[in-house]
């Protein structure tokens, strides 16, 4: 597990190894720059470049302190130039200091101080790397920082970002037109936010991490944002014990489907079951040929239109008794006599019930709605654009924030369909970083309400489920869009593919 920082819980982290670890902040920065410098050497020695020429550029921040912290690392192997705004008087005692030996050690260095200069200045190099601002910054670059980026993003160079690319926002990911475009951005202690939201997506090129040497619990302990790796899978499946049965790993009971979508209860059921729960119960006015036989359906009352009938609310309790989750919304369609059946069964379904809320049954849900913790929704941007009241575009820009926020509002669990997808129960996130464009096609959002369903039925939490779910959905479509393509990537190959990704993540 990885996490992410927001830049408040960054400077928090500074804060916490200096004061309570009692690391110097001479130390962070040194390891900082040794850091970048030993990523830009590995950079150089894999392409094999003979003589590369490096351009730093500093500010007068501590982010300027760990470029000129990097130029004397490298200055020892390589030609190492330096272009710096700012003034001396506002650098810190770290970043004075480390100005002060790169003047020491007669590296190349120019104090830019106005357009002349800058319009002047050769630019030219084989890597280029950029520590004029930090997470400090915003997309609002003023001054001469926007005038030297516009410069430097027109060369040919490797560009390199220390901690995050100058005029990007650490925490939204919003940007200056004139950004910084690294092609790698090492980043200190944890990601930040802004990396992985909007702009930063595109900006921050390939994201590495860099180690300052101060305890991994401080950002454990402050972080309140993660994301799932591979690694965390096997922890997070439940193992399977030599004597067991099939009660032993839950009951997932999915209500969905209709006369026009029999399709999408067939795609939720079959990745409940394969996914490793015990039983699954199929609730459905049409039964599609395409069920797996180990699913156990059993065929609704429907209206004269196809959509699940009035009258189906007995048989729904009924199949519910001993069900460990059940899932409701896949190809229901949004007829009004459907959806006040799924308030009703909302309201009333025992408490206890873990229940996941997709699809057209999100259209049950309002701002007003009182929910539960162990209620799972699932919306894309649109959906949750209706929830909440609140346009898509403001939705798009701040939907991290947004989603914590509604969370805990409607004190529930929301998996937001975004890039990355959020999910959160309004105190802690994960984010699922993978996925492609590929997976955005008819009954995705299906398969993964199976998905989830079918691990909550194995004892994991809604929060677990989600994350666990949607990673492991993501991973599956990543694995079919590698191996063949996106535009090929089905639904039904999301399933498919399920069986490798299992195989591989635990083994």
């Amino acid at each position: 597990m990885q996490f992410i920082l927001t830049p408040n819980e960054m400077r928090l982290a500074d804060r916490t190894a200096i004061e309570t670890y009692k690391i110097p902040g001479e130390l962070l920065m040194e390891n900082a720059g040794r850091s970048v410098a030993d990523f830009t050497n590995d950079i150089i020695t894999q392409n094999k470049i003979k003589n590369p020429k490096i351009l730093i550029l500093c500010g007068n921040g501590n982010n300027g302190g760990d470029g000129f912290a990097t130029a004397r690392h490298l200055a020892n192997s390589y030609s190492v130039r330096i272009a710096w705004i700012g003034s001396e008087l506002k650098m810190s005692p770290e970043t004075y200091q480390n100005f002060e030996i790169a003047n020491q050690m007669e590296i190349p260095m120019i104090h830019l101080e106005n357009e002349d200069d800058i319009e002047k200045y050769n630019f030219n190099a084989d890597f280029i790397l950029d520590a004029l601002i930090g997470v400090g910054g915003t997309e609002d670059l003023k001054g001469l920082a926007p005038i030297i980026l516009k410069k430097v993003n027109n060369t040919r160079a490797i560009k390199i970002a220390v901690d995050i690319p100058t005029g990007l926002n650490s925490e939204t990911g919003f940007a200056h037109p004139d950004a910084f475009i690294a092609d790698y951005a090492i980043t200190m202690y944890a990601l930040k936010t802004g990396m992985l939201l909007n702009d930063g997506i595109e900006l921050c090129g390939k994201r590495v991490i860099a180690n300052l040497g101060s305890p991994e619990k401080i950002i454990s302990e402050i972080a309140h944002i993660a994301f799932l790796e591979d690694a965390d899978v096997p922890f997070l499946l439940p193992n399977r014990k030599r004597i067991s049965t099939k009660f032993d790993y839950g009951r997932v009971v999915i209500l969905a489907g209709s006369k026009h979508y029999p399709g999408a209860a067939a795609l939720a059921a079959n990745s409940a079951i394969k996914i490793g729960a015990g039983l699954v119960y199929l609730l459905s006015p049409v039964i599609h040929p395409a069920v797996l036989p180990e699913i156990i359906p059993t065929q609704l009352p429907s209206d004269n239109d196809g959509f699940i009938d009035l009258q189906s609310k007995d048989y729904i309790f009924e199949a519910i008794k001993k069900a460990n989750v059940l899932a409701i919304g896949p190809g229901i369609g949004d007829k009004n006599s459907t959806l006040k059946l799924i308030s009703e069964l909302i309201n009333e379904l025992p408490e206890s019930l873990p229940l996941i809320i997709d699809a057209d049954a999100l259209k049950a849900i309002d701002n007003q709605s009182v929910l539960r913790k162990n209620i799972i929704l699932t919306p894309h941007t649109g959906e949750f654009s209706r929830i909440t009241g609140i346009d898509r575009e403001t939705i798009s820009k701040n939907a991290n924030i947004l989603a914590q926020e509604w969370a805990d509002k409607l004190n529930c669990t929301i998996l937001l369909k975004h890039v990355p997808s959020i999910i959160t129960d309004g105190d802690y996130s994960f984010w699922n970083l993978g996925g492609n464009p590929g997976m955005a096609t008819a009954g995705s959002g299906d398969v993964l309400t199976g998905i989830i369903a079918g691990l909550i039925a194995q004892g994991l939490s809604p929060l677990e489920a989600a994350s666990l779910g949607a990673f492991i959905h993501s991973k599956a479509g990543d694995y079919y869009s590698n191996l063949y393509s996106q535009e090929t990537l089905t639904s039904s190959m999301l399933i498919y593919a399920l069986d490798i990704i299992l195989h591989s993540l635990k083994s």
